[in-house]
This record gives C-alpha cells, structure tokens and sequence, in this order.
C-alpha cells in the first residue's frame, strides 16, 4: 500500500500543472532584466566553478556524475536564455526611441 502511494505521488509530481500557472512573459522580462546586473554573473561563474570541482574530485556513481553534467547544461541554458531576453528587450527600446525621434521630427 505504502509503495503504490509513493508512485502515485511521483506520478503527480512528473506532470506539468505548476507550469500553467507561471506568467512566462513576466518571467522572460524577469530574466532580461537579470542579465546586465553583475551578480548574475557572479552567481553563474561561481556556480559552475562549483560544479566543475565536484566533476574534476571525481565521482563514484556514474548518476551523480550526470546529474552534475545536467546542472551545468542548464546553467548554461539559463545564462543563453537570459542574454537573448535582454538583447530582445534592447532592440525593443531602440525600436521605440527610434520611432519617438521620427515622430518628433514630422
């Protein structure tokens, strides 16, 4: 009894309700306004400085060993989606100073 409810709550938790739920523009606009703040930065560097210290010591189960690969993977992945977010949000207001600056002029 014990073990079927176990699987049936790792089978709730593999569905994607929680995902509905998040505003993602928001969270793009979030992510943009990250990218230019040095602690960003910071975090990533010092993050996957971390990560490659558990990599490089050595590990003795080959899961750990990918489950590390992964959090760099997506470490990478959020410093990619953060940078596009911010240069989209750039071109955006340059865009709209543009456009201002020609309304101005006639």
């Amino acid at each position: 009894m014990k073990k079927t409810i176990i699987k049936i709550l790792f089978k709730l938790l593999k569905t994607p309700i929680a995902i509905k739920y998040i505003d993602q523009v928001r969270k793009k606009e979030w992510l943009g306004l990250q990218y230019p703040l040095q602690s960003f930065h910071d975090y990533i560097s010092t993050r996957n400085l971390h990560l490659l210290q558990i990599l490089g010591e050595g590990i003795s189960h080959n899961e750990e060993y990918w489950i590390n690969v992964g959090r760099r993977i997506e470490l990478g992945y959020l410093l990619t989606e953060a940078k596009r977010e911010f240069e989209i949000a750039e071109k955006n207001r340059i865009k709209k100073q543009n456009e201002n600056i020609k309304n101005e002029e006639g």
